[in-house]
């Protein structure tokens, strides 16, 4: 966890890390994946993706919001898995969507796309978690 990640887990004696769970769970059911990201969170359901910037620490500092993007909307997806020197990330491109039409592109990359924590177990919980989201809008 960096610097500007929110403290995650911090009453846990097992010293494991808990990821909060879906603030959608009540609408979407239990999520089927959780990506624990830099300054937010990837939930997985079973037919969107939630994009949880609420607790996102010091690089959401004030932003308490979430982004549902429904597997329907999706028509592309970006994905850096895995670098020697960056950090990877996943974005989602949507259809016709206010966000991906117009100037403000800086905008839009930060409400679709979350930063992948630089760990092996982060890189392989993200591979899971596309491998469920190309299944699905891919037919």
């Amino acid at each position: 966890m960096g610097f500007f990640d929110a403290m995650k887990g911090s009453g846990n004696s097992s010293g494991k890390e808990e990821v909060r769970p879906s603030p959608v769970r009540e609408f979407l059911g239990q999520e089927l994946f959780v990506v624990d990201c830099r300054g937010a969170n990837l939930y997985v359901h079973e037919n969107a993706v939630v994009i949880d910037k609420t607790g996102g620490g010091l690089w959401n500092l004030g932003d308490n919001n979430f982004k549902v993007i429904p597997f329907k909307s999706i028509v592309a997806v970006q994905a850096k898995l895995k670098s020697t020197l960056l950090t990877g990330y996943i974005e989602f491109e949507t259809a016709n969507s206010p966000l991906s039409v117009g100037s403000d592109h800086a905008e839009r990359r930060s409400e679709n796309s979350v930063i992948l924590s630089g760990t092996e177990e982060r890189y392989e919980q993200a591979k899971e978690a596309l491998q469920y989201i190309f299944d699905h809008i891919c037919k």
